[in-house]
């Protein structure tokens, strides 16, 4: 019977692991998405300064170089902001996942009411 029992335990810490990874791994790959879509913004707008060389004047070298001293902040932000929303995540799926094994109960509880409050108002359409 122990023999049993323990197996279970461990398939169910597996299976706890196995879904904190998914949900870690969820949480990088949309910081990754939205690196890549800021980080295309950043390009067309460093193809934006480069096209404006021939624009003379000191007026139009001003601004372009608050434009790349800017590009290059914000660069630098977006590498800050990856790495920090990257650990929130970790951080967070661990609390929930250390919270939902501590209590299963209200979690299941919880579940149950949001699935019978989803299901009446969708009952009523």
């Amino acid at each position: 019977m122990t023999s049993v029992t323990a197996g279970r335990a461990g398939h169910n810490s597996a299976n706890r692991r196995n879904a904190g990874v998914r949900a870690a791994r969820a949480t990088r790959q949309a910081a990754l998405e939205s690196a890549k879509d800021f980080h295309s913004l950043v390009a067309d707008a460093e193809a934006l300064l480069k096209s404006t060389v021939d624009v003379m004047g000191d007026q139009a070298a001003e601004a372009r170089s608050r434009l790349q001293k800017s590009l290059t902040q914000a660069r630098d932000r977006l590498a800050d902001d990856l790495e920090t929303l990257t650990d929130h995540g970790r951080n967070a799926v661990s609390a929930a996942d250390e919270f939902v094994h501590e209590r299963p109960w209200p979690v299941i509880g919880l579940a149950a009411l949001v699935a019978v409050t989803a299901g009446f108002f969708l009952s009523r359409r």
